[in-house]
């Protein structure tokens, strides 16, 4: 079962759902159509990513460092 999260993000939508051993998010945008160029309709819809609590918890803080100025180059 799938259960919808506040975001406080515009645009972006929150899902928790049940992973194959964990509890996951998955993060949803609206695709740019102006940039999609020749793609199947079934990817003409949303962006998104599926995360488990732990790659979830280490993407924050990158996007927590990115936010502040503190990102690092590789």
């Amino acid at each position: 079962m799938a259960t919808d999260l506040k975001s406080h993000a515009r645009g972006v939508d929150l899902t928790r759902f049940a992973g194959e051993n964990e509890t996951c998010v998955q993060v949803s945008m609206k695709r740019d159509w102006s940039k999609l160029g020749e793609r199947p309709t079934s990817e003409k819809f949303f962006d998104h990513i599926q995360l488990t609590r732990s790659q979830a918890a280490a993407l924050a803080a990158d996007l927590q460092d990115f936010a502040q100025g503190r990102e690092r180059e590789e």
